[in-house]
């Protein structure tokens, strides 16, 4: 038995940890599944203390003086250091453990409503004031930014008003933030309640350790948002018709013209597209193809000789590019008989706003809000004023169409539909770069919300994930790391299934998930139901325990705690007559450690070999049927590979296993075989020390083949023999394989106490989560596996010693 010395294509690697994500940098297209949210009571978390507030340094900000100062009165009453920004006011020196922000809580909301720019200006200065810490913090949770909002207890979800809409802008910011912020708390608070009373006894309850990204509170009642799977809607008693006008604002190129087209297409209706300048006019560079083009910009480049000459041509350049693609969108429109025309229009301007709906008479019957403005950077190198420029296209925007609707009565009679467009940065987080991004749309929803409950208007809000080569996106190479991207076709297919149907609502479109989570982040996807990638993120759920320590592309630290029998693998192996936890469960938590410890910027990556694993098996015993262990993963480029050192110990310190991990960007290829040897003289059944017991349930004691092999024939235990959990998390390298090679070591090796258990080198390659049969080969302490004649792994230097 030799491995195959072809390696094979991409296409057929099994995912070898950590997980291939799913994507590819090149074309990361997949099919989209439509989600709605809905919230769902859950229980109150448990007190981490009695004062869990005592002692804590909190900067609390917001727009109303008088609310800062009694909620600052509140929590100083429950044992907070509380340090004040109000209103007016410069920041004190940074020092504080958490910011509490209110923003624009206790303030009424009036349609176009300003009083948000101040309140975001002060969130981003007390933000960037601690970013610089708070980024290099690895003490998981130690730094905390918690935001309530006054959105009616429901996240504004479920039956009842939207008190203060504009409080979407800090969910999404928040939302947002485990990108940049990856070790620190983040969660949003929302209430029914405006009063200090409740916010100090909200803040009290989920500040410490957050467990939630979004936590509201009606009636006293705890909730959380839930995403479930939902049908598309059928289409309305009076979906577009060739005698309507859909009025898109920002929809003269990317995500906005292909949704002109297909709602040209599909209804026969008159489109009207908006840019906040005049339409273009023709020029040198307008009717060039695209390879024309590139070859007209490369010779402008050519023309610069300063740094300023080459800004000046970037920027000329830049515009040509828009116009040429406006223009060109309008020809090929025309060409295909579709009635889409353009005219100028920034949605943030009321008078040019008033100016397009005077112009199309007593409509349009359906507007679209499009317009949006994303201007990637880290948080901390934004200015307040770029940060509120973003947010305005859609929240102001939103405001202004909103008021001209309402200022004519036959306008308003002839409105069917207003539809917002959000993003998947809003409801569940977007990319490094983007908090700003995230907090306008997920503001739009909420807006929608309002405007539909209070207003009366017809309003949904469509959430979009990237979609492909097509939008605002800035790095495309970066975006598909977070999420996959939607095929344009099935795009403007579905927003024309959603315009139709007339629904008023928040829906989401979700597609795959990608490469880059952060551990906080997974709290995003605990509640969401019907997705194809849960077993994925359930299995990184399983084995992360709780997170002590994490530091971005470095290092991490955990804690796992194993309850004796809570699961069928914790119910099998007995070390010295005590439970104990099985080495194969021991080793996929080790490898597991690379799913979180990767280099810059995520590649794909295999996992190829595991180095020195040593384990001391008297360290996995259950003491009062727990058994806690603290994991420590470091990464380091060794050698010219990405490699991950790993430790577990015990809460004493005391060693209990430990490895070093070793990737690649192909899967390994195992050495060839050596010569078949005459087996080992088999050993009677048990083992001979006594030190070792399985109760053969999950794993069965396998008999030795006869023949010069000497090869075990394995039972297959799949995840759910192991773990009595929704999602069973899969196995790297087979539990049975593992614990055969183990049990046959104890038997091979005399010893006065149950030693540690080491393997020089483990080589993993393709399969190994498949493997079915064991053999032992002609040098003592090496093993194989393998599946159909394809070999899986190789162990070498496999012992069993009294020594630590």
């Amino acid at each position: 038995m030799t491995a195959s010395t072809e390696a094979p294509r991409a296409a057929e690697w099994p995912a070898l940890r950590p997980h291939l994500s799913s994507f590819d940098p090149d074309a990361f297209v997949r099919p989209v599944d439509r989600f709605v949210w809905e919230p769902v009571p859950v229980p109150h978390p448990a007190a981490a203390a009695a004062r869990p507030l005592a002692g804590r340094r909190i900067l609390l900000v917001g727009e109303s003086a008088a609310l800062v100062a009694a909620v600052a009165g509140e929590l100083g009453e429950r044992g907070a250091l509380v340090v004040r920004s109000d209103p007016g006011t410069p920041l004190t020196a940074e020092g504080w453990d958490g910011i509490v922000d209110l923003n624009v809580t206790g303030r009424a909301y009036e349609l176009g409503d300003t009083g948000w720019r101040s309140a975001l200006a002060r969130t981003t200065a007390a933000i960037q004031a601690a970013y610089g810490r708070w980024s290099e913090e690895a003490r998981f949770g130690r730094h905390v930014y918690l935001a309530v909002t006054h959105l009616g207890g429901l996240s504004g979800h479920g039956a009842g008003r939207v008190p203060q809409p504009l409080g979407g802008i800090w969910a999404g910011l928040a939302k947002c933030l485990p990108r940049e912020l990856p070790a620190a708390g983040v969660v949003v608070v929302d209430l029914d309640r405006s009063d200090a009373s409740a916010i100090a006894d909200a803040v009290e309850r989920e500040y410490v350790a957050p467990a939630q990204f979004e936590v509201g509170y009606r009636d006293g009642v705890r909730h959380v948002l839930a995403g479930r799977p939902s049908p598309a809607c059928p289409p309305g008693p009076r979906p577009p018709g060739p005698e309507d006008t859909v009025l898109i604002t920002g929809g003269a190129r990317g995500v906005g013209f292909a949704a002109a087209r297909s709602f040209a297409e599909t209804f026969g209706c008159r489109v009207v597209v908006t840019g906040r300048g005049e339409l273009p006019e023709e020029g040198e560079a307008t009717s060039l193809d695209d390879e024309a083009f590139a070859l007209w910009r490369r010779r402008r480049m050519a023309r610069a000789r300063t740094p300023g000459e080459l800004a000046g041509l970037r920027r000329e350049i830049r515009r040509a590019d828009e116009a040429r693609t406006v223009l060109g969108n309008l020809r090929g429109a025309a060409a295909d008989g579709l009635r889409i025309t353009y005219l100028r229009c920034d949605c943030t301007d009321a008078e040019q706003v008033e100016s397009v709906f005077a112009a199309l008479g007593d409509g349009p019957q359906y507007v679209v809000h499009n317009a949006g403005i994303d201007e990637p950077a880290r948080f901390d190198r934004k200015s307040a004023e770029s940060v509120i420029r973003t947010v305005d296209v859609k929240v102001t925007g939103f405001a202004q169409l909103v008021r001209a609707i309402l200022a004519r009565p036959e306008r308003r009679a002839a409105l069917r539909l207003l539809s917002n467009v959000g993003s998947l940065a809003g409801r569940m987080g977007g990319m490094v770069g983007q908090i700003d991004y995230a907090a306008g749309n997920e503001a739009l929803a909420r807006l929608g919300f309002w405007a539909r409950d209070d207003l009366g208007l017809p309003v949904q809000t469509l959430c979009w994930p990237t979609w492909e080569r097509l939008g605002v996106i800035a790095n495309y190479s970066a975006a598909v790391r977070y999420v996959s991207t939607l095929d344009p076709i099935e795009g403007a297919r579905r927003w024309a299934e959603e315009i139709a149907s007339g629904h008023t609502g928040e829906t989401v479109f979700l597609g795959r998930i990608g490469a880059v989570l952060a551990p906080g982040q997974l709290r995003g996807f605990g509640m969401l139901t019907g997705h194809p990638d849960l077993p994925r993120l359930h299995a990184l759920d399983h084995h992360l325990g709780e997170v002590e320590e994490y530091a971005l592309f470095r290092s991490m630290r955990t804690r796992w705690t194993l309850e004796a029998g809570a699961h069928p693998c914790l119910t099998e192996l007995r070390i010295e007559d005590a439970p104990a936890v099985p080495v194969g469960v021991v080793l996929e938590h080790l490898v597991s450690a690379g799913d979180w410890v990767v280099p810059e910027g995520w590649p794909l990556l295999h996992l190829r070999e595991v180095h020195r694993f040593a384990v001391r098996l008297a360290g996995l015993r259950f003491t009062g049927g727990r058994l806690v262990l603290h994991r420590r993963a470091e990464g380091v480029r060794r050698d010219g590979v990405w490699q991950v050192d790993v430790t577990v110990s015990d809460p004493a310190g005391e060693h209990v296993a430990s490895a070093t991990l070793v990737y690649g960007p192909e899967p390994a290829a195992l050495p060839a075989a050596p010569p078949a040897a005459r087996p080992e003289p088999s050993r009677p059944a048990g083992p001979d020390t006594g030190w070792l017991d399985w109760s053969g349930v999950v794993f069965r004691e396998e008999r030795p083949e006869s023949g010069e092999a000497g090869g075990f024939a394995l039972t297959p235990v799949a995840p759910a023999d192991l773990w009595t959990t929704s999602f069973p998390p899969a196995h790297t390298l087979s539990p049975a394989a593992v614990e055969t090679i183990v049990r046959e070591t104890d038997r091979s090796h005399d010893r006065d106490s149950p030693g540690t258990l080491t393997i020089g080198r483990l080589v993993l390659s393709p399969g190994a989560q498949r493997v079915d049969l064991v053999r032992r080969g002609a040098v003592s302490g090496q093993w194989r596996g393998a599946r159909a004649g394809h070999e899986v792994f190789l162990a070498e230097g496999v012992a069993l010693d009294d020594g630590s």
